[in-house]
C-alpha cells in the first residue's frame, strides 16, 4: 500500500555497491536473541489454529440503494483436532445459518470487541476435512473500510461506484473468514450486481450470467493460496484500457469517459512488469493485472493482487491538465505497487510485526525503477527528502523498530508508518550497498523462488542474502531493524604525513529526548576526500574507532552519495572547511550536508547560523534537490515563526535567498529544459509566494485571471502555484471562483487543487467557509476532513481548526477509515509550536479518544514539543541572523530589528 501524507514524500537515494570486504566477518556476532524463521505454529495473531480454511467459495450482493449487502459462502476447512467451535473473523455483520457438511447447524455469537464470530456445534468436530456454510449481511461503507461506496459527479448527474479496501484487517467487514496474513487461501468469489455494472476482482470474469429483474451474477476465477487483505472487489459503470505485456493481459480501469488517461500509467506498467520478472526472477503470477482508478474513498493506492487500486489522482494523467509532479507520482506508484505483487503478494509476511517487508521493500523499489526508466528524474538524489522525514521522527523519543509487536487490529494500523516505510527503504537502500547490487539481488531471487505462495519471517529474508552474499547479514541488520533510533557519527580529522587520520565516534541521536536508552549499530561508512571520485569504507562496529584517508588537501565528507541512515557532525574545523567547498562536494553529498547541519540545529548540536551559512553557500546552485531541502526548511523555519516578531524580517531574507533561483527559471518553460527545472519553478513560485513576495502575487493573480476565462492559457506545470498563490491571499469573490470550480471539475488531482487553494487561505472569515465544508457531504469523506488539516497548517488558522476540530471531532473521526482515524486528530495538532499545547492535546484525548488512540496521540504530542523546543533555542538566532542581511523597509519588522540589532 502507499500511503500519502500532506508532505510530499519521495523516496530513494543514488546507488553505490561494493561496500564492505570480507575482512570485518569475523568482527560480528549474531544476536543473543535472533527472529526465527517461519513457522505457521509459532506465528502470531488473535485466531486458534485447530481449525484453518482450505477455500472459500462466496457470494454477496451489495445493493446501491440500501447500501446494504446480502451473501452466502462455502468455506473449506480442515481441522487439526477434534473441536465444538470454529472461531473466524467477522465485523459490523450478522451471520447466521451456519452449517457443517451440509447438516450440522451451530451457534453463531458475534464478538466486537474481538472482532470474531465463534460458531459453536451439539458435538465434536472431528478431525480432517470439512464444509462449512454461513448466510452473512452487511453493509456497504461510507469510509474504505472492506466494501465501500464512493459518490461521484458525470455529466449525466451523481453516480456510484463500489471498491474495496481490506488491509489491514478490514475483510471481516465484507464477510467472514480468517483475516490474519498467515491463512493464505484460494477465494471463488461471484458478486449480483445490476446489469448496467462492471465488476474487477483479482482473477478474470469466468462466467456471466443475467438473473432477472435488472441484475446479473458474475463469477470470477478462484485465486491462488493467499492471504485475505488482497481481496479485491469493484464494480460499477465503467470502462477499461486493454493491454497485454509478458503474456498478462493488463488494463486500467476507470469510470466512463476516462479511460484515455489511463494510458501513461498503462505505458508505465507495460515496462514494469518485464523489468520486475527478470529483476525477481520469478515471473508474475496471475493471468491478468488491472488497474483501478477510483474517483474518492481513500487517498493512496492498493496492491491488491492482480487488482490494484488506486486514487484516480494518482493513476489518470491528463497531458493539458497534469504537472509533471503528478506524472512523476504515476509512474512511481505504479512501480510501488506493482513490486508488491512479488514483495507482499507472491511471498507475504507472516504477520504484521513484520510489515516491513511488504513496505519498506516497496517503496525501495518503486524509486530503484523508476530512476532506471526516468534517470533524467534524478529521483535517487530528490529521495532524501523521504529518508530526512522518517529520521526526523526517528530521533524522538515515540519512535520505534522498524519490526515493532503487533496485538490488535489498531496496532497493525499504526504500523504503516514513516519508520516502516522510508527507514525500512533506506536500510534496505544501504544493504543493497553493503552487500553490492548482484549479490543483493542473487539474495532476492533465492528468497522469492524459496517462499512462493507462502509466508516469511525477516529471519527468512537474511538468510537468503546470507547464503547469496557470503556476510553475516543478520548480524549487521539487528540493531537496524530490533532497536529503534540511528546513530550520530562525529569525526574530527589530522594530518599525519600524507594521510588523515579520522577519528569516529558513534551516540544515538535524539530530538528532545534526554533519557534515551544508548544503542550502537554496525554502521557502514563511506567516506572521501572533496574533489575526489575515490569513496572509501569502513564499518564503525563500536562506541568508537579510527580509520585513515588519502591526502591532506582537501576536507574529507562521510556518507559519500548519501546512502547511509545516520547523521554525520564534523568537528574542529571539518564544518568549515566543507562549507567553503560546497560548490564541488557531488549534488548528493550537497543534500546530504544540508540535511545533516538543520538535523544537528534541531538536536540543539549546532546553531542555526550554521544551516543559513550553509543555504547561502547554495546560492548559485541549479539542483532540485538541493533547493528542496533548503525550500523545506525555509518552510520549517517560517511555521516555527507564526505569531512571532522576526517573522516578517525572516520571509524578507528568505524571498532574498531565493531570488538567484527564481531570475534564473522564471514564469514560464524554455524550450529544451529539463523536467525537474519545471519542478523548481514550482516550488520557488509557491514559496515566493508564502513568503509575500509582491510580484510573484501579483503576477499569480493575472496568470489566475486569464486561466478562468482560458484555461488552458496556463501550464499545467504552474496550475499548483499559481492556485496556492492566489488561495492564500483571496478575497470572497475569489474563493468563490476557486470553489465553483472545484465544485465543477470531473477530475479527482484538480479538485485537490482547488480545495487546498481554499483551505490556504490567510482570511479568517473564509477559513471558517473551509472549516464548515468539512461536515457537509458534497465532497467524498476523505478529502472534506483532510481541509481542517489543510486550514491548520497552509491557512495558519491553528487555534480556528484545533477549536472546530474538538467540537466536532466524532463527526470528523467518523468520516475516517479506521486505518488512518486516529491519525487525523495528532497531525491536526502537529501544527502548534507550544509546549503547552502538547499537554492540552493530551488531556483532551484522554478524556475523548479510546485508548488505541493513545499511541498516535504520543506521537502528535511530541511532535509539538519538540517543534516548541527548537524554537526556543533557535529563533534568535535566526532573527538575527535575518536583520543582519536583509534591510527591512518601515513597520514592526524595521523596528523588530532595530531592537535586535
Amino acid at each position: 500500500m502507499r500511503v500519502f501524507r500532506e508532505k510530499v514524500q519521495v523516496s530513494m537515494f543514488r546507488q553505490l555497491t561494493g561496500l564492505m570486504g570480507l575482512a570485518i566477518i569475523a568482527l560480528l556476532a549474531v544476536p543473543a536473541q535472533a527472529e526465527p524463521k517461519f513457522s505457521f505454529a509459532t506465528t502470531p495473531g488473535q485466531l486458534p489454529r485447530d481449525v484453518i480454511p482450505t477455500r472459500y467459495a462466496v457470494e454477496i450482493t451489495p445493493d446501491p440503494k440500501s447500501l446494504s449487502t446480502t451473501g452466502t459462502e462455502v468455506i473449506d476447512i480442515e481441522v487439526r483436532k477434534p473441536t465444538r467451535t470454529v472461531v473466524l473473523n467477522a465485523l459490523n455483520l450478522k451471520v447466521d445459518q451456519a452449517r457443517l457438511d451440509g447438516r450440522l447447524p451451530g451457534a453463531v455469537k458475534i464478538d466486537p470487541v474481538k472482532q470474531t464470530a465463534t460458531i459453536t456445534f451439539a458435538r465434536p468436530i472431528p478431525t480432517g476435512p470439512h464444509r462449512l456454510s454461513l448466510n452473512f449481511a452487511g453493509q456497504v461503507n461510507a469510509q474504505a473500510e472492506g466494501l465501500y461506496y464512493v459518490r461521484y459527479k458525470t455529466d449525466k448527474g451523481e453516480k456510484l461506484m463500489f471498491g474495496t479496501q481490506m488491509e489491514p484487517t478490514d475483510a471481516r467487514r465484507m464477510f467472514p473468514l480468517w483475516d490474519e496474513p498467515v491463512f493464505r487461501t484460494p477465494f471463488a468469489l461471484t458478486v449480483k450486481l445490476p446489469e448496467n455494472f462492471k465488476a474487477v476482482s483479482n482473477m478474470p470474469v469466468e462466467r456471466e450470467k443475467r438473473l432477472g429483474g435488472g441484475l446479473k451474477s458474475i463469477a470470477f476465477a478462484p485465486t491462488p493460496k493467499m492471504p485475505s487483505y488482497l481481496l479485491v472487489l469493484c464494480a460499477g459503470e465503467l470502462e477499461s484500457l486493454e493491454d497485454e505485456v509478458a503474456g498478462v493481459k493488463i488494463g486500467v480501469v476507470t469510470t466512463e469517459g476516462k479511460s484515455q488517461n489511463g494510458r501513461y500509467a498503462q505505458e508505465a506498467l507495460k515496462k514494469l512488469l518485464p523489468y520486475y520478472n527478470d529483476y525477481f526472477g520469478v515471473g508474475y503470477a496471475l493471468p491478468k493485472l488491472d488497474q483501478i482508478a477510483i474517483p474518492g474513498g481513500f487517498s493512496g493506492a492498493m496492491e491488491n493482487w492482480g487488482g490494484i487500486t488506486y486514487n484516480e489522482a494518482i493513476l489518470l494523467y491528463d497531458p493539458a491538465r497534469s504537472s509533471q509532479s503528478t506524472k512523476e507520482a504515476i509512474f512511481n506508484v505504479v512501480a510501488h505497487e506493482v513490486a508488491h505483487q512479488w514483495f507482499g503478494n507472491l511471498v507475504t509476511m507472516a504477520w504484521w510485526d513484520n510489515l516491513w517487508l511488504n513496505e519498506g521493500f516497496a517503496s525501495w523499489m518503486d524509486t530503484k525503477a523508476t530512476d532506471h526508466f526516468n534517470p533524467e528524474w534524478e529521483v535517487w538524489l530528490r529521495a532524501s527528502a523521504a529518508k530526512n522525514f522518517a529520521m526526523q521522527s526517528d530521533a524522538r523519543s515515540t519512535t520505534h523498530p522498524i519490526q515493532q509487536p503487533v496485538t490488535d487490529p489498531a496496532q497493525a494500523a499504526s504500523a504503516f508508518d514513516e519508520i516502516t516505510y522510508q527507514k525500512g527503504e533506506a536500510f534496505i537502500r544501504m544493504l543493497e550497498a553493503y552487500l553490492g547490487e548482484a549479490k543483493f539481488r542473487d539474495g532476492i531471487r533465492r528468497y522469492m523462488k524459496a517462499h512462493t505462495l507462502s509466508n516469511t519471517t525477516t529471519a527468512d529474508l537474511w538468510a537468503a542474502l546470507e547464503e547469496a552474499s557470503g556476510q553475516p547479514v543478520q548480524a549487521i541488520a539487528a540493531g537496524w531493524t530490533e532497536q529503534p533510533g540511528f546513530p550520530v557519527v562525529t569525526v574530527s580529522s589530522r594530518c599525519e604525513g600524507d594521510k588523515q587520520r579520522l577519528a569516529l565516534r558513534q551516540d544515538r541521536f535524539t530530538v528532545n529526548d534526554p533519557n534515551a536508552k544508548a544503542l550502537l549499530w554496525k554502521v557502514p561508512i563511506t567516506y572521501g576526500a572533496v574533489g575526489s571520485d575515490k569513496v572509501e569504507s569502513f564499518l564503525l562496529a563500536e562506541k568508537t574507532a579510527t580509520t585513515t584517508a588519502e591526502g591532506c588537501g582537501a576536507p574529507v565528507k562521510l556518507n559519500r552519495g548519501d546512502t547511509g541512515y545516520y547523521r554525520v557532525k564534523y568537528e574542529g574545523n571539518l564544518f568549515e572547511q566543507l562549507k567553503q567547498n560546497f560548490s564541488r562536494l557531488q549534488t548528493a553529498d550537497r543534500v546530504n550536508l544540508l540535511s545533516d547541519t538543520w538535523a544537528l540545529v534541531q538536536a540543539k548540536q549546532a546553531g542555526a547560523r550554521d544551516y543559513l551559512s550553509l543555504a547561502e553557500a547554495a546560492k548559485d546552485d541549479t539542483n532540485l534537490a538541493v533547493w528542496q531541502q533548503i525550500l523545506a526548511t525555509l518552510g520549517e523555519i517560517d511555521r516555527l515563526q507564526i505569531g512571532q516578531p522576526g517573522r516578517e524580517p525572516f520571509q524578507a531574507y528568505a524571498r532574498s535567498l531565493l531570488q538567484p533561483v527564481y531570475q534564473r527559471v522564471g514564469w514560464d518553460a524554455q524550450p529544451g529544459e529539463p523536467e525537474t527545472t519545471g519542478l523548481l519553478r514550482s516550488s520557488v513560485l509557491a514559496s515566493l509566494g508564502k513568503f509575500k513576495d509582491e510580484a510573484v502575487v501579483a503576477e499569480a493573480r493575472r496568470r489566475f485571471e486569464a486561466f478562468v476565462r482560458t484555461p488552458e492559457s496556463l501550464a499545467p506545470n504552474l496550475r499548483p502555484p499559481v492556485l496556492s498563490v492566489v488561495g492564500r491571499y483571496a478575497d470572497q469573490a475569489t474563493y468563490d471562483q476557486l470553489l465553483s470550480l472545484a465544485r465543477k471539475t470531473q477530475s479527482t488531482e484538480e479538485k485537490r487543487n482547488y480545495y487546498a487553494a481554499l483551505a490556504g487561505a490567510l482570511d479568517p472569515k473564509l477559513a471558517q467557509q473551509t472549516l464548515a465544508l468539512s461536515l457537509k457531504n458534497e465532497e467524498e469523506p476523505n478529502l472534506a476532513t483532510n481541509l481542517v488539516l489543510q486550514v491548520a497548517g497552509s491557512g495558519e488558522h491553528r487555534e480556528m481548526a484545533w477549536e472546530f476540530a474538538k467540537q466536532n471531532y466524532q463527526a470528523l473521526l467518523d468520516k475516517r477509515a479506521f486505518f488512518n482515524r486516529y491519525k487525523y486528530l495528532p497531525g491536526l495538532v502537529a501544527n502548534f509550536t507550544e509546549a503547552e499545547r502538547a499537554q492540552e492535546f493530551e488531556a483532551f484525548a484522554k478524556a475523548n479518544l479510546p485508548a488505541e488512540a493513545l499511541p498516535e496521540v504520543s506521537k502528535g504530542a511530541e511532535f509539538v514539543r519538540a517543534s516548541a523546543g527548537i524554537k526556543e533555542q533557535q529563533i534568535g538566532e535566526v532573527d538575527s541572523w535575518a536583520c543582519s542581511k536583509t534591510k527591512v523597509e518601515g513597520g514592526k519588522g524595521a523596528q523588530f530589528c532595530l531592537g535586535v540589532n
